[in-house]
């Protein structure tokens, strides 16, 4: 080469260099130099060939040992540059691949985290705080490499719609995602090290809501996998306390103490035991209770006397008033009245049940709407009432307006769930369009080739609606035969639902 060809192959090289130096400067603060001298003398780019290496190996998203980056400079050297590295071109590998991977992982965000337990996603967090590994990132990968794997894509010329096909079988299996041969790979890794059932609950996170967009799975899989005691941070959500109802018996495995019992006067005619939900009802039709301070001060008393007798119940509830007979001021007129009577009882909830017309000339109720029990909770936050709200679900005749918009149901109830105390539910599947287990998106649908069982819109509002920590009683007043009971109990299962003093199958 003479001087002049070498000149325009220095100015060429430099002209190169110029134009990528000012992009690696952040990605590789203290190495862009050897970058540069390197190409200088090779025309070979050591950043872009360590890109290329991240690409290709295995559990890089978990890196940040010191032999992690070693392992990516002995990669480059063999897989990329064909050639022994020396040490000094090792350990600025290495180097390179610290700043790297520190510049591309950026810290996971709570919004991408919505659905998983607090514990879990604190982990998360403090994963990165300490190691500046983003675990989300890692379960988006996995996700992403079955989604290529196992879901195909077909087109419908007729409805202009794209169909991603599944066929992977994900649900109830023992090693999803082959998360066995994921942690064994990584179990030195001291985050990774005990935390084999966190780390597949993400990648069945990410697999859910952004793959395949089966989310009806998630609450039932979240349960089994704290019941199973495959994950140490998880809390049990959508926990259900059994309530007895007189003709009725739960499944061996659910145990209860807590009956059911009914007064129209305060009176109770038997010891109702240790524990008891009390439920006021209304005589002939009649809730002179809410409307004569004569009647409700006699109602006081005769609490005040069976309490004495016998001890208080943990749940004192009573029916929605009539509309015709009182206006919602005058309701709670009366009801502060009753609750100041009842504050001497120590561990005893006040709840208010939704009512609704079972025939054409029975009388409305006050409280039957979503907005009036929306109505209902901002009165009670205005007063510093105590009053709680018993949701009653029945629907033997599709007359309960709560199922009329389920959309604003299921969202208005999920915005006030701590204001919900029990349930009062007779059934589920029935209720509701059942929905495919596939997703629309614009002109994509997202299809399953396995035969899942389905799941209705309301028994995903129910997920959806009890999705917390919190103990809400079960009151099954409408269920016609425990072989209906067991049916329900074994929805609930299916919608993430536990119940208190249950014995898990890892239990007996």
């Amino acid at each position: 080469m003479n001087l002049e060809d070498y000149s325009y192959e220095q100015v060429k090289t430099q002209q190169v260099i110029d134009r990528f130096k000012e992009g690696i400067i952040e990605s590789f603060p203290s190495t862009h130099e050897y970058i540069i001298d390197y190409f200088w003398s090779t025309k070979k780019r050591l950043d872009k060939l360590l890109e290329n290496a991240y690409k290709d190996i295995e559990d890089m998203d978990l890196f940040y040992l010191p032999e992690d980056d070693r392992k990516v400079a002995e990669y480059v050297c063999k897989k990329k540059l064909g050639i022994v590295g020396t040490e000094e071109l090792i350990n600025n590998l290495t180097t390179m691949s610290k700043e790297y991977r520190q510049s591309q992982t950026a810290p996971p965000r709570l919004s991408d985290m919505k659905e998983i337990d607090n514990a879990v996603s604190d982990w998360v967090v403090e994963v990165y705080r300490k190691h500046k590994v983003n675990l989300l990132d890692y379960a988006s990968t996995i996700s992403y490499e079955y989604h290529k794997r196992y879901i195909d894509t077909e087109y419908d010329r007729e409805s202009e719609t794209f169909y991603r096909i599944n066929k992977y079988d994900y649900r109830y299996q023992d090693n999803p995602f082959n998360i066995n041969d994921i942690y064994n790979r990584n179990i030195h890794r001291e985050f990774i090290a005990g935390h084999k059932g966190e780390l597949e609950m993400l990648i069945m996170y990410y697999w859910l809501f952004e793959a395949v967009h089966d989310q009806d799975y998630w609450p039932e899989y979240v349960k089994l996998s704290i019941e199973n005691e495959r994950v140490k941070y998880a809390k049990k959500k959508r926990i259900l306390r059994p309530v007895l109802v007189q003709g009725l018996s739960y499944p061996i495995d659910i145990n209860s103490t807590i009956r059911y019992i009914e007064t129209k006067n305060g009176l109770l005619k038997e010891d109702p035991g240790q524990d008891y939900v009390l439920s006021i009802t209304y005589e002939k039709s009649s809730d002179d209770v809410w409307k004569d301070k004569d009647v409700l001060d006699n109602v006081i008393k005769n609490l005040h006397q069976s309490f004495k007798q016998y001890g208080t119940p943990c749940l004192l509830e009573f029916l929605s008033p009539y509309a015709m007979s009182n206006s919602k001021e005058e309701f709670f007129e009366r009801y502060q009245l009753f609750e100041k009577s009842m504050r001497r009882y120590d561990g005893m909830t006040i709840a208010v049940i939704n009512g609704y017309t079972k025939k054409n000339k029975d009388r409305n109720y006050l409280f039957s709407t979503v907005d009036d029990m929306v109505c209902i909770r901002n009165t009670c936050k205005e007063l510093k009432l105590q009053l709680k709200l018993s949701v009653d679900f029945t629907d033997t005749n599709s007359r309960n307006p709560i199922k009329k918009k389920m959309d604003d149901t299921i969202n208005t109830f999920a915005g006030m769930r701590n204001f919900i105390i029990g349930i009062h539910i007779n059934q589920i599947d029935s209720w509701g369009a059942i929905r495919h287990i596939y997703h629309n998106e614009n002109r994509y649908e997202y299809v399953s080739a396995m035969d899942y069982p389905k799941m209705s819109t309301f028994m995903a509002g129910i997920a959806t609606i009890l999705q917390d920590s919190r103990t809400r009683y079960f009151i099954p007043t409408a269920v016609k035969d425990s072989q209906k009971l067991e049916i329900l109990i074994d929805t609930l299962h299916r919608a993430g639902c536990c119940f208190e003093n249950e014995e898990t199958q890892n239990e007996a």
